[in-house]
């Protein structure tokens, strides 16, 4: 959806969204600043709302205020754009001397990344013109369903190695929240209102459906006595985790073992300012007889696996075969446990007599008769690289568009259907989610469906399109009747 002033000036109104924007404008001190990112940010609490890491962050504050942004070679503050960006690439560079010792050593960017919301909340004290408070930290995931939500395009996340262009992707978002702040006339404090009080609550709040398990992967960490009272936290993961796949949690040093199962509760995500790079959010926690690793070193099948030789270090984001888990379920039954309760991986099938060897072999072959089946046909009901206008007489060719309109002057299409042959990782999936939502938008679709060899991926628009919410199908499936009929009621609109 798009930004809605009236709605903004309801909330402007109202008592929350004058507190909300008032904050944001007092937002000028340490103790402030802290208490804000506590607010809006319930993960970094959770680590560092204590006095010794209060204290550690308001000293941290002082120096780098003192001695790197205030002072900072005498410069006034940015008057553009241009100007802003050389600013804060100065700031992560030069790190910052007290009385003539090194605190920060020269394009020490580890550091400056770890430290990226205090060094933002500096950043908006210095010229809130041109930055912006990032509280994202760990919450990369909903930064995306805001930008879903708002039509926001949000550029691609540097690579994990790079923490120079990790710390620049900071600058990124502020250049793309200065446009919409100036396009929908917001003040800096308004435009940190709308982020973080009033687009949440625009953004789904309904749980996702969560599909069968593909994989399983390996977890690990002390889990906190605060977590284990919540039904959903976030976690290091692999960003290949897809959602409803198993997490095997090993607990380190004093347990060391492996103590619990969850599932993925969203896809995995690379969330630059994150440290690990890779995370998900994990819930359905399962608590399962103590696995130790004295156990497991002794035991003859995992005694040769690789991730015990090495004692679980970096165990977070191992994948783990079907063969390990079905060993690892074994050791769990022997202590008596009921194995049943436990999630099963799941292995899709394709129809027989189909041979999938490239992306039209994906049409022909799987999408067309699936849609022949439906009684829709090419042409009638669907066509094959519609045409259509995208600026300047430019035109692009969506895969397929399903129950389209044929109007002179008017280029519709309820459904709008991408194929590919393999969507590999994530981010391939991401790349073709974020590819069709682009014609959806022109075709004024309300339903993306994105097919490869393995399955369809149908995501239905509310108020906007959720790359979380979406709902899979694998061909095999596609044989049971309740099954077909709920697919064809999503694409029968």
């Amino acid at each position: 959806m798009k930004f809605n002033q009236y709605t903004w000036d309801l909330y402007k109104q109202s008592p929350e969204g004058q507190k909300a924007i008032k904050e944001f404008e007092e937002a000028g001190n340490n103790d402030t600043a802290m208490d804000l990112v506590f607010k809006y940010n319930p993960r970094i609490k959770l680590w560092l709302d204590n006095d010794k890491a209060r204290t550690l962050i308001a000293d941290f504050c002082e120096s780098m205020w003192c001695y790197n942004i205030k002072e900072f070679p005498d410069k006034e503050r940015p008057k553009n754009l241009d100007e802003a960006k050389e600013y804060f690439e100065e700031v992560i560079s030069r790190g910052y001397q007290e009385d003539g010792e090194i605190v920060i050593p020269r394009n020490d960017y580890n550091t400056m990344l770890n430290n990226i919301v205090w060094i933002s909340f500096l950043m908006y004290y210095f010229s809130p013109n041109f930055y912006f408070p990032n509280i994202f930290v760990f919450r990369f995931f909903n930064l995306q369903k805001i930008a879903d939500a708002f039509d926001i395009e949000l550029s691609p996340v540097p690579k994990k190695p790079d923490y120079k262009a990790r710390c620049m992707y900071y600058w990124r978002l502020c250049e793309i929240f200065y446009q919409f702040r100036i396009d929908n006339s917001l003040s800096p404090a308004e435009l940190c209102a709308f982020l973080y009080d009033f687009a949440p609550n625009f953004t789904p709040k309904e749980k996702a459906e969560i599909p069968k398990p593909a994989q399983a992967w390996c977890i690990g960490g002390m889990i906190s006595s605060e977590e284990k009272k919540i039904d959903t936290t976030f976690w290091q993961a692999n960003p290949e985790t897809k959602k409803g796949d198993i997490l095997i949690h090993y607990e380190t040093s004093p347990v060391s073992a492996i103590t619990c199962f969850w599932i993925a509760q969203t896809d995995g995500v690379i969330d630059p300012f994150f440290h690990y790079y890779g995370n998900t959010y994990i819930g359905n926690k399962i608590d399962i007889p103590h696995i130790t690793l004295k156990e497991l070193q002794a035991d003859d099948y995992f005694s040769k696996h690789p991730l015990i030789r090495k004692k679980f270090q970096g165990v977070n984001g191992w994948p783990m075969s079907s063969e390990d888990y079905s060993e690892l379920l074994r050791m769990i039954k022997a202590k008596g446990f009921d194995i049943d309760t436990l999630p099963k991986l799941y292995a899709p099938t394709l129809p027989k007599n189909v041979n999938i060897e490239i992306e039209r072999d994906v049409e022909q072959q799987l999408l067309e008769p699936l849609l022949n089946s439906m009684e829709w046909y090419e042409n009638k009901d669907f066509i094959r690289q519609l045409p259509i206008h995208a600026g300047r007489g430019h035109r692009i060719f969506p895969d397929y568009a399903l129950h389209y309109d044929n109007k002179p002057d008017e280029e519709k299409a309820k459904v709008l259907i991408e194929a590919k042959l393999y969507m590999k990782n994530n981010q391939e999936i991401e790349k073709a989610f974020l590819q069709a939502r682009s014609y959806a938008y022109l075709l004024e679709s309300t339903v993306i469906v994105l097919c490869d060899k393995q399955c369809l991926i149908v995501y239905e628009k509310k108020q906007s399109f959720d790359r979380d919410s979406y709902k899979k199908y694998y061909w095999g499936e596609l044989e049971n009747p309740d099954l077909f009929n709920e697919l064809k009621n999503k694409l029968n609109i």
